[in-house]
Formats: structure tokens, sequence, C-alpha cells
């Protein structure tokens, strides 16, 4: 997939782990994404259980998180909307704000 940001630059998306993608959950849906994964982690015994729990909550991630794409050169952030309409959001103009969806380095606590 290419995104073509209003300044011009192109934003790819083929691949996994891209620093400038990232998920939104709506806060909305926090809790029960919270309460699927207590639910998963003390109901799944056997390793039949523990596979159909991950599928349940890929599922649901899959149906409660919005795709994000950030632009490297504006730091304009895209992001589908409910009905996965792409939204475009600009940053102020004095905020360096191109590396907010990075998420930091792995296995920080």
């Amino acid at each position: 997939m290419k995104i073509h940001c209003e300044c011009g630059h192109v934003i790819h998306d083929g691949t996994d782990g891209l620093a400038h993608k990232g998920h939104v959950i709506p806060d909305r849906r926090w809790n029960e994404l919270a309460d699927a994964i207590d639910e998963a982690v003390e109901t799944s015994d056997t390793p039949r259980q523990r596979e159909a729990a991950c599928m349940r909550l890929r599922v649901l991630l899959n149906d409660m998180a919005r795709t994000a794409w950030q632009c490297t050169e504006c730091g304009r952030l895209y992001l589908d909307n409910a009905d996965h309409h792409l939204r475009s959001f600009e940053p102020r103009p004095d905020e360096d704000v191109r590396d907010i969806l990075a998420g930091g380095s792995k296995g920080r606590a």
C-alpha cells in the first residue's frame, strides 16, 4: 500500500514492523481488550484452548484497532476512521513529531 502525503512524500506500507506505522485502539474499547486478555490467560489450560484464545484476541484486535501511518518527511498522521476512510492530521509547524509511532525500544518495562 502507498499513501501519497499532502507534502508530496510517499508513505510505503509493504511489510511488518514499520516505525512509521501504528495501531490506535479507542479508549471506549480498551477495557474490553483488557478483559479479553484476562479471560484468555485465566481460562486457557490446554494447548487447544490457548490457540483458540489467541485467535479470539487477534480477531478482537483487528476489529477494534485503527491503522495509523506517519509521513517521515512532514510528520503528518494518516489514520483510518471507523469506516476505514483515511483522514490526515497535521502537526503544528513548531513541533517535530516524526517518530511518534516508532514506539521506543523493545523490551522496555
